[in-house]
């Protein structure tokens, strides 16, 4: 998120100290001097009490202020900080993501937060969530309860170097950045964790139609590693991150290696592309991407690339 920009937190007017999303929404506004606007949507009223739209708005946006005030006390910031708004309004028979994602399109936030909905196991996200993660224009950020503000928080950073579709090397820079800054905002410690594998290992060792020698195999798989380490390198030199990090190259298919590497480093925040072919709606989501989703029970902030165009019209 660029700094002095603008932060969406969707609220469900429940959250109070409770909401990890909360937290880290006026977290982050404060720290990069951004705006936040606080946006909750209740169902329509039935026609026979639509008398009393304006009295129920008014106490959804008190309840919302009071758990702002709640929060913003909690984190110890001060009580003119973030500069923030309330937005309350019915759903107009609109599914809720997708007035989300119009609200985006419309006012140009930078950021999307919101509380991950709970789902059983506690890994993946349920149906409103991926469509944000599908189909909104904006980074969106989902929280976990288990996530910072703690105290040197564990972020996770996965960088593709292989370069497939244009837009890609600039994602990955961003997605660098990002972490980079949320090291500095949440004091953390960041892995910076790329997956490789050399996808001609299996064929060639099929010897119904070919036979290659063992030792020119692995010189094979030796050279890409190699090549492959080195674009990560690249990047990560060409990112200008400051931050102090840990470089993990792992061999192996990333939608088995990132949940695990997650879990045994107990990760606060994952930081990753959900990769979409820039300026093509339908292409919303790679199938890695998404079977990592499935598999992530921390908080997830999701970049697409520069260009991307969301199938959601005004």
């Amino acid at each position: 998120m660029k700094k002095s920009g603008r932060i969406l937190f969707i609220s469900n007017g429940e959250e109070e100290n409770g909401s990890p999303g909360l937290r880290q929404a006026i977290l982050l506004a404060e720290a990069e001097n951004a705006t936040l606007t606080i946006l909750s949507f209740y169902p329509d009223l039935p026609e026979q009490y639509l008398y009393l739209q304006q009295r129920f708005e008014d106490f959804l946006e008190t309840v919302i202020k009071k758990s702002f005030d709640a929060v913003r006390s909690d984190l110890g910031i001060a009580e003119n900080c973030p500069d923030y708004s309330v937005i309350v309004r019915d759903t107009e028979q609109i599914p809720p993501p997708i007035s989300i994602i119009r609200e985006v399109i419309r006012t140009g936030y930078d950021l999307v937060i919101k509380d991950a909905e709970p789902v059983t196991g506690g890994k993946g996200f349920k149906g409103m969530d991926m469509t944000l993660l599908r189909k909104c224009p904006a980074p969106v950020w989902l929280a976990r309860p288990s996530s910072p503000p703690r105290r040197e928080g564990m972020i996770t950073v996965a960088i593709d170097p292989e370069i497939k579709e244009a837009g890609e090397h600039d994602l990955s820079l961003k997605l660098l950045r990002e972490a980079s800054a949320l090291v500095g905002i949440f004091n953390g410690t960041l892995d910076v964790v790329s997956c490789w594998e050399y996808e001609f290992e299996k064929l060639l060792r099929y010897k119904a139609w070919v036979n290659v020698p063992e030792q020119e195999i692995q010189a094979n798989i030796e050279t890409f590693r190699i090549s492959h380490k080195e674009r990560l390198d690249s990047l990560i030199e060409e990112s200008g991150i400051g931050c102090k990090h840990h470089v993990h190259h792992m061999r192996g298919r990333a939608e088995d290696m990132i949940p695990s590497f997650l879990e045994q480093r107990s990760t606060d925040i994952l930081i990753m592309g959900s990769v979409a072919r820039t300026g093509i709606p339908g292409f919303l989501i790679g199938n890695t991407a998404e079977n990592i989703f499935e598999r992530t029970s921390c908080t997830l902030l999701a970049l697409k690339p520069d260009g991307y165009v969301s199938p959601v019209t005004l």
